[in-house]
Parts: C-alpha cells; sequence; structure tokens
C-alpha cells in the first residue's frame, strides 16, 4: 500500500532537498516536529495496547521509538532556537481521537516513508546546511525502519479492522503531508 500524499513530493522538502528553505524555516521545523517525535513513542504504545501479540517487538519499538528524542533533538540544537513556531495541533488532536486500527495505519503511512524521507533531509542538510554526519544519526536511523515497517504490516494483516487501517493510513498520510505547509513562507 503506498500514500497518495508522497512526503518527498511536498514542496517544503523538495525546497529542503535543493538547499531553498531558510535557516528559520528549518529552526521552526525542527521545533514543531519534536513534538511530533516526542508523541510516537505514546502512538506505538496505544497500539501495542489494543493488538497485544509480539509484546517483545512492540516493547523494542516503543524504545526505539524514545530513544530518537534525543537524536532528534541532536541535530536541531545546532539550529536557531524557536519559541514562536507552529504548532501541528490538528494531527496530534487527529492521532489522538483514532481507533488503534485507524491510528496503526496513520502511523504506517508515515513509517513506510521515514528511510528515503530521512535519507533526502540528511543529504539536503550535508550539502545545504553545514550539518556534519555526526550531528545527523537520527536519519541514519531512520533510513533503517525494516523493523518497525515488518511489525505495522503484520498487525495490520492479524488485528487491525481493514476499513479502519485503509482509513488511518489516507488521512495519515494527508495530515502528515499537510502539516508541512506550516512551514512553508
Amino acid at each position: 500500500m503506498k500514500p497518495k500524499y508522497r512526503l518527498l513530493e511536498h514542496p517544503f522538502y523538495q525546497a529542503w532537498n535543493e538547499g531553498n528553505i531558510s535557516i528559520e524555516q528549518l529552526s521552526k521545523y525542527g521545533a514543531s516536529y519534536a513534538e511530533f517525535i516526542e508523541r510516537i513513542p505514546g502512538y506505538w504504545q496505544k497500539i501495542a495496547q489494543a493488538f497485544a501479540e509480539q509484546q517483545t517487538v512492540a516493547d523494542e519499538i516503543i524504545a526505539e521509538e524514545t530513544d530518537h528524542i534525543p537524536l532528534w533533538n541532536k541535530w536541531t540544537d545546532k539550529l536557531e532556537k524557536q519559541d514562536d513556531f507552529p504548532r501541528m495541533t490538528k494531527i496530534f488532536e487527529a492521532f489522538e481521537s483514532m481507533t488503534a486500527s485507524e491510528l496503526l495505519g496513520a502511523i504506517h503511512a508515515f513509517e513506510i516513508q521515514q528511510p528515503e524521507v530521512a535519507e533526502t533531509k540528511k543529504c539536503g542538510l550535508l550539502d545545504h546546511y553545514g550539518f556534519e554526519n555526526s550531528d545527523l544519526t537520527y536519519f541514519d536511523e531512520h533510513m533503517q525502519e525494516e523493523k518497525h515497517i515488518a511489525y505495522g504490516r503484520h498487525l495490520a494483516e492479524k488485528f487491525a479492522r481493514k476499513s479502519e487501517f485503509n482509513a488511518g493510513f489516507e488521512k495519515g498520510s494527508k495530515l502528515i503531508y499537510d502539516g508541512l505547509n506550516l512551514f512553508m513562507n
């Protein structure tokens, strides 16, 4: 299943890849997305509680997602601090109101895009924004999402309500895609 709304097709990520976003835009994105990254372990926790099979794998994924928070901060700490940045409230409210099957679909739509999105963002940061490879371990981790993707697919096939999963997949991919509009000038 492929998302209708591909993140790398969004003008913000295209501009990032070309070096055409400002440091201020990058800083606001970094601060705003940090709030999303901090919520992902909780989203996986909700999914794991609903579909409590393979709890060891679920626990590993939740731990990995929790470990990603300081990795995100590692690269954003190199940017200007932003006290005033767009909040992704619409995404948070939608994700928090979803059933477990819908949320799994939404998270899966995000996870399956992570390897290529992470690689593109990392290359853009290295090529255009003066980052060092050692600053960008967050992106290295997300170029290797096979376990998360496989686990999401397993849960979807074995436990999720198909119609809810599909609805969440579509809604989640659109919400995250549209969320990038917050960072366009």
